[in-house]
């Protein structure tokens, strides 16, 4: 983790996260910084939450099928993403560092990240489904 001088930019991206707390992209949390400071930029944006994620101060969610989602809770958990409207939630699974022993041992991969990511669809998509089977 490299250490760097905290600058406006960087903490105006920071809290635009934690103000987001649902897992917002690159693009959401430009949208939302843009609303009320306009002289920032969206590469500003973006390098800023690649320094945050390198600096330990943010986590970097990989959608399955989409762009990167950034994270403000750092410790280790996991993550369902909706199927249809792509939101993604935090959730804990039973998984320990034994577990991930034994998968270096069975694939010989080593410094396994737990990104795990489980699709399913959100009670909000499933009721507008629901709703439209009904109309």
């Amino acid at each position: 983790m490299v250490e760097r001088r905290q600058t406006i930019q960087r903490g105006l991206v920071l809290d635009a996260v934690k103000v987001l707390y649902n897992h917002p992209t690159a693009q959401e949390v430009y949208d939302f910084i843009h609303e009320t400071h306009p002289s920032v930029g969206k590469a500003t944006v973006y390098r800023n939450l690649n320094l945050l994620v390198d600096e330990g101060q943010l986590r970097r969610v990989f959608a399955i099928d989409g762009p990167d989602h950034y994270d403000c809770t750092t410790h280790t958990h996991q993550h369902i993403e909706c199927r249809i409207c792509k939101k993604i939630v935090d959730v804990k699974l039973p998984i320990d560092l034994e577990s991930i022993v034994n998968v270096e041992k069975e694939t010989g991969f080593s410094n396994i990240d737990e990104n795990i990511i489980i699709t399913g669809i959100c009670p909000e998509c499933l009721k507008n489904a629901n709703k439209n089977k009904i109309s």
